[in-house]
């Protein structure tokens, strides 16, 4: 999936371990889902081997400049945290403790403490995908054994 330079893509990782059956879970992230409208959502039940119980859904939320905004009203770290502030808030969570790496161009939040929809973690990436910041997933055929 290709971004806008100037858009602000964030990755939100949720969990909701006291939920039993899927039906719950996106019962429970409908409103969240339908106010923040990710380009790409995934949904799945927790490993029982994992780490995390209930279900587990990830969400790729991409926030546009400002209309009428471009690259140079503010900072890069500017342009970065006004959106993080605002999805950290609507989930319930604190934007201080977003942390912006050297460039200002991205940053993570990660949570101790839960939220009402289970975020344990934001990513955000200035113009990619904080997860795949190169673009589109490359297609390896051969069998890497160059690489042992």
């Amino acid at each position: 999936m290709r971004f806008s330079p100037d858009d602000v893509v964030c990755r939100v990782a949720l969990n909701l371990g006291w939920v039993r059956t899927a039906e719950e879970a996106l019962r429970a992230w409908l409103p969240l889902v339908s106010e923040l409208r990710p380009v790409s959502t995934q949904f799945e039940e927790a490993g029982p081997d994992g780490l995390r119980r209930g279900y587990l859904a990830d969400l790729l939320v991409v926030f546009p400049p400002p209309e009428g905004g471009t690259a140079e009203g503010g900072t890069a770290r500017d342009r970065l945290l006004a959106p993080v502030d605002e999805l950290a808030r609507r989930l319930g969570l604190d934007p201080a403790a977003f942390e912006v790496d050297e460039d200002g161009l991205g940053g993570a939040l990660n949570v101790k403490d839960g939220s009402p929809y289970g975020a344990y973690l934001v990513l955000a990436l200035t113009g990619a995908d904080p997860l795949n910041p190169e673009g589109e997933q490359a297609d390896y055929g051969d069998t890497g054994e160059d690489l042992l």
